[in-house]
């Protein structure tokens, strides 16, 4: 209830009860919970509590849950179960509510009744599953004898919209303490337990971006052999077997930060693996990122470092030392890798920093042959229409106005393309 969703809410309660209380000052506090609500994209307001409890953003439980700590039995299930059901009776259908707000402003009238009962615009995107529709089978169950060992992926929409059908279909939603600690347990807690792809902001994750901007998720050969190294490390790391921190060094637009983002991304998702984007301006608290990711012990994260300068100077290159070597009185959690791309116009030598990573990678320019192969790829289905002369033009243009043949200049060619058809 602390977010603005839930503060406007009880203010629009509030003012009903309030001695004396204007018209106007009831259908405006109903009018900003409904925009609000409106806003945020939810149906109801069950929906959105529900979307809150499964959140579990600054929750003690559900932190116990995810991390592990929490013993069978322990005391706290009964408040937690007790706060279930008064979240229950306070999460009001809307069309009680818009009726209180009506009986408080008698002058609204029955049209503006029909329409403040009316919200649901986004029910494909947010909304919860009827109870009795089937969700239960979507729901997840977990041996509480034999719990997974690492938190799994973000739950995708329809099973996000499951276990709230599952809690909602409950007579008491403090029945649901079980379902709760299963949710937590496999999906974990707060923005982590949501996104795949964060991003690190003055000592906090916030949510991050999918992939690379320029590059294509289709499978390149020119890119097999480091992908096939990438993929082998970050299963690994997902599965909890020893893993190396990854250097990836080559020419602009070589596919580095499709290895760093797009590959390492679809290797690790479906196994619970956290991508957190580490700006340059960031760098320098690289330690600091490792230890708030150090505060999820089972999740797997992996920090995605990419167009830095090397040699690293400076603080940042004292914090890469101590770090990835372990030193220090707390040292870089064993859930955490870091995946560094080097700009291109970087000069690598085994300093002491490249010397921290286990797994270096390099790309390479293309050549006629090459671009030809990654042209047909990127283009997918159309690429079996192009003709020699086609591939030839590409190249051409790719050299003229690209700066060469390169991974990055086939997918600008092919987008290019394609907007102009």
């Amino acid at each position: 209830m602390k977010g603005a969703v839930g503060e406007a809410y009880l203010a629009a309660l509030a003012v009903t009860q309030k001695y004396q209380a204007t018209g106007k000052e009831v259908l405006s506090a109903y009018g900003r919970f409904y925009g609000l609500l409106l806003t945020a994209g939810y149906d109801n307001f069950q929906d959105y509590i529900l979307d809150q409890i499964l959140l579990g953003r600054d929750n003690a439980f559900a932190r116990a849950v995810a991390q592990g700590t929490l013993e069978p039995g322990a005391p706290v299930l009964r408040a937690v179960a007790y706060d279930l059901d008064v979240l229950q009776d306070l999460a009001l259908p809307l069309p009680q509510v818009a009726e209180m707000i009506a009986d408080a402003a008698p002058a609204s009238g029955p049209y503006w009744l029909e329409g403040a009962s009316s919200i649901s615009i986004k029910r494909a995107k947010k909304g919860a599953l009827p109870a009795g529709s089937g969700a239960l089978e979507d729901v997840i169950a977990i041996d509480p004898h034999t719990p997974s060992q690492f938190i799994g992926r973000p739950p995708s929409e329809q099973e996000l919209a499951a276990w709230k059908a599952a809690i909602s279909g409950k007579d008491a939603w403090g029945e649901a303490v079980p379902l709760l600690q299963q949710y937590y347990h496999l999906h974990g807690f707060g923005i982590t337990s949501r996104n795949s792809t964060l991003r690190w902001v003055k000592g906090a994750f916030e949510e991050g971006p999918d992939g690379s901007a320029a590059a294509s998720l289709a499978p390149l050969s020119v890119l097999d052999a480091p992908r096939a190294a990438l993929d082998a490390n970050t299963a690994a790391h997902c599965e909890g077997r020893p893993a190396h921190h990854v250097l990836v060094a080559g020419p602009s637009g070589s596919g580095k930060s499709s290895l760093l983002w797009d590959y390492t991304l679809a290797a690790g998702k479906d196994r619970g693996l956290r991508l957190v984007d580490v700006s340059g301006a960031e760098l320098g608290n690289i330690l600091e990122v490792a230890r708030g990711c150090g505060r999820y012990p089972r999740l797997r994260f992996v920090l995605v470092a990419d167009h830095v300068d090397f040699p690293v100077r400076g603080a940042a290159a004292a914090e890469l030392c101590s770090g990835l070597s372990g030193s220090g009185p707390s040292g870089w959690p064993a859930n955490t890798l870091l995946y560094m791309g080097a700009s291109a116009s970087s000069a690598l030598s085994y300093d002491a920093v490249v010397n921290r990573f286990g797994l270096i990678l390099t790309t390479k320019e293309l050549d006629a042959e090459g671009f030809a192969t990654t042209l047909r790829q990127v283009a997918g289905e159309d690429g079996a229409k192009l003709t020699d002369e086609d591939v030839a033009y590409a190249a051409e243009w790719a050299k003229k106005q690209a700066g060469g043949l390169s991974i990055r200049s086939a997918v600008h060619y092919v987008r290019r393309a394609h907007a102009t058809s």
